[in-house]
């Protein structure tokens, strides 16, 4: 179970940094509402970033 743990982990890194890349292309593909959702993207961005480091600090402890 400590495996799938520690592949699920990365499993969910890897989703979330390409699911940020995608957010950040549909970004760039609406200059008209880009003002208006560059609050809400910078708010996403550092909660994603978060939970990151959370997931990274978690690895060791997943044996």
């Amino acid at each position: 179970m400590a495996a799938g743990a520690r592949f699920a982990t990365k499993n969910v890194a890897d989703d979330i940094d390409t699911s940020m890349k995608q957010l950040n292309e549909a970004l760039d593909q609406m200059p008209f509402a880009r003002l208006r959702f560059l609050g809400q993207h910078k708010k996403v961005t550092r909660a994603m970033a978060t939970l990151l480091v959370a997931l990274e600090d978690v690895k060791p402890y997943i044996s």
